[in-house]
């Protein structure tokens, strides 16, 4: 019989958090094994913040990279295999409250859901940062960003058109040549479209503009590189496609609400802070 996690309950090193009708957990699994099938009660977001694993979800398997985000409906039946060197994940688990919002914008996914780069990612480290925050942590912020969050799925149902065929391959380009850059024109052309088609569609499908996407997914590789390596700013900007390092700190900034610098610092050291703080406590 397949085990059913309650709500808090994970494979791995856990700390969890309840705020606004929500539980919000931090796993670290500290080396690589695979973990058995397994379903959670809750309905919940997961996001890699370090290290690799797998999911596998019937014939579906995910391969997770730092900032890979997801959406799991409840009951979702899944087993992982954890990467070499282990990895930790922040997980959202959402209480019914937040069913019903989702149930009444559209509805969930029916299984599991990728949300590629931009808005719902940062929202998501955003959310983060308000858990390693603990008691000093806003509900009124964390309840907003869940709403966000919400949001975000249910627009997988939006309208009853379905998604053009040359869409997947627009995607994919995207994010083979989003460092160096490429021309809507070109992009077009490749699929037989005119330029203004494009944006529109992508907009209408994706819920966000091609540049967005763009900046999304520039960003989301330089959480990555922050969290992976010790590489200076200003060799990560050039890799992602930034002009230079302070264009890179803007745009961080803007998006995360700190320096690419501050991020590293916390990122790494949350935690390791955790628990050492429950072994005093202990």
């Amino acid at each position: 019989m397949t085990v059913i996690l309650e709500p808090g309950k994970f494979y791995g090193e856990t700390i969890s958090v309840p705020i606004s009708d929500a539980l919000l957990s931090e796993v670290r699994h500290s080396v690589g094994h695979d973990v058995p099938s397994h379903r959670h009660q809750a309905a919940y977001f997961s996001l890699l913040l370090e290290g690799t694993y797998s999911e596998t979800v019937g014939e579906l398997t995910i391969d997770y990279q730092p900032f890979t985000f997801i959406f799991h409906n409840a009951l979702t039946e899944h087993h992982d295999s954890m990467g070499a060197n282990g990895c930790r994940i922040f997980f959202l688990e959402l209480m019914p409250k937040w069913l019903d919002v989702i149930a009444r914008l559209g509805g969930p996914p029916e299984h599991v859901f990728e949300l590629h780069g931009g808005d719902p990612a940062w929202i998501a480290l955003r959310l983060y940062h308000e858990f390693l925050a603990r008691d000093a942590a806003d509900p009124m912020t964390v309840e907003s960003l869940l709403y966000e969050l919400c949001a975000h799925v249910a627009r997988v149902h939006d309208g009853d058109d379905r998604e053009p065929p040359w869409l997947p391959t627009v995607d994919e380009r995207i994010r083979s040549e989003f460092a160096q850059g490429f021309e809507l024109r070109d992009l077009a052309a490749n699929v037989g479209v005119n330029p203004s088609h494009l944006c529109r569609t992508f907009r209408r499908f994706r819920g966000r503009t091609v540049g967005d996407y763009v900046l999304g997914l520039r960003m989301q590789l330089v959480c990555r590189r922050l969290v992976e390596s010790r590489s200076p700013l200003s060799d990560i900007a050039a890799e992602a496609g930034f002009t230079d390092q302070s264009h890179l700190t803007h745009v961080f900034k803007a998006f995360i609400g700190q320096s690419p610098g501050a991020y590293r610092r916390r990122l790494r050291e949350g935690f390791a802070k955790d628990i050492q703080d429950s072994q005093r406590a202990t």
